[in-house]
């Protein structure tokens, strides 16, 4: 109906860190297609495929925990303090992902940390 988002409506979200070509703080969106987490840079266009097969997990999680987790110290780089930032972090075989997003985005993130994977059998360095 109106205003209702479709099951297959790619998640707008920001990268943050982890996607080699992709700025920091550069839009994107994000999509399960098929088996495969699908990343799109919005213009210029870029996509990036990983198989699901790959990922070992997702987590999500407020700005304070994540930059204590991942950058030693909770500080905020939100330049609104009312609005706060969450972040969804894609661990897969040979690193990380980071990408974020406001509080409609946090309930996709939270859908996607429950997804149940299989991860890698093998891994290589």
């Amino acid at each position: 109906m109106f205003g209702r988002k479709k099951k297959d409506t790619p998640t707008r979200v920001v990268h943050y860190e982890g996607v080699p070509g992709f700025p920091t703080d550069f839009p994107c969106t994000i999509q399960i297609v098929n088996d495969i987490f699908v990343i799109k840079r919005i213009n210029p266009e870029t996509t990036v495929d990983l198989p699901l097969s790959r990922i070992t997990a997702f987590s999500s999680m407020s700005e304070a925990n994540f930059m204590l987790k991942y950058h030693g110290q909770a500080v905020t780089t939100s330049k609104e303090k009312a609005i706060p930032k969450y972040y969804l972090v894609v661990e897969y075989d040979k690193g990380t992902l980071a990408f974020w997003g406001t509080g409609k985005e946090w309930k996709e993130f939270n859908k996607l940390q429950y997804l149940p994977l299989k991860g890698p059998s093998h891994i290589e360095l």
